[in-house]
């Protein structure tokens, strides 16, 4: 059984097709409808700043393990925070996390798996409102929320997930990644979820990973997307998928993402 960190991964990607998909007409036309007030902003980080390997890297020589975060957030912008997955940060802690980063430094934290992970969770209003009051710690850092559904998450839950959305308050941005296929359909997220996530601004994330190429899509439903980018160990097609990337993200960008 696959961790969370092992996603699709594959040890041999010789033969995996590393296209991206066509653009979404019914996406690029939503993209069109918002406001472009301001040139796009780009958020890049990892999922975690907990790297010794790091340490003589991007983290100065010596760096102690308390001030990971500090230099993490010199390095990058953005984070998807993983422990928020595992337990939800105290208020003494998230206050920590705010003393050491930069101004305009995102957190993007993972639903608790006590919420994403059962069906109970997902209509558990008191936990909600324990993660809410965690979103309004991290103040002016509070970047998309994303809940990542587990595999075993399929299109029967349907109305499971759409009372767990309209109980979302618009507060917060939020992002849903489906590892299901059903999900799914020939690049793109199916049509009706996709109107319907339009219509609250609701996010979707992209995975691109080797070994699970069906839940790769390009359907746009906010004003931003968040691209989960899985490398292969830093072989050429990271690198050539890299900027295959930076082209679909910039031709996105001229059409309203912001």
């Amino acid at each position: 059984m696959l961790s969370h960190m092992e996603f699709g991964k594959i040890s041999n990607i010789e033969r995996v097709n590393w296209s991206i998909p066509e653009d979404v007409p019914s996406s690029m036309s939503f993209l069109n409808t918002l406001p472009k007030n301001s040139p796009t902003k780009y958020f890049i980080g990892t999922p975690a700043w907990a790297h010794k390997e790091w340490i003589g890297k991007i983290y100065p020589a010596k760096t102690k393990p308390t001030d990971f975060l500090h230099h993490y957030s010199r390095s990058f912008n953005t984070i998807e925070l993983n422990t928020s997955h595992y337990r939800i940060p105290s208020a003494d802690q998230t206050k920590k996390w705010l003393e050491q980063i930069t101004p305009d430094f995102l957190f993007c934290p993972k639903i608790f798996q006590n919420i994403s992970h059962y069906d109970s969770g997902l209509m558990d209003k008191k936990l909600h409102q324990e993660w809410f009051s965690f979103l309004e710690n991290l103040k002016n850092h509070c970047g998309p929320s994303f809940i990542q559904f587990p595999p075993s998450f399929d299109y029967t839950k349907k109305a499971l997930l759409f009372q767990f959305l309209q109980s979302w308050p618009k507060t917060f941005p939020l992002s849903l990644e489906f590892r299901h296929p059903s999900w799914f359909a020939n690049g793109k997220i199916i049509p009706a979820l996709e109107k319907y996530l339009q219509s609250r601004k609701i996010g979707l994330v992209i995975t691109d990973v080797a070994g699970r190429r069906d839940v790769l899509h390009t359907s746009l439903t906010s004003d931003f997307t968040m691209l989960r980018f899985i490398g292969s160990n830093l072989d050429p097609s990271d690198f050539t998928r890299s900027q295959a990337w930076v082209e679909r993200l910039n031709h996105w960008s001229q059409n309203g993402l912001q």
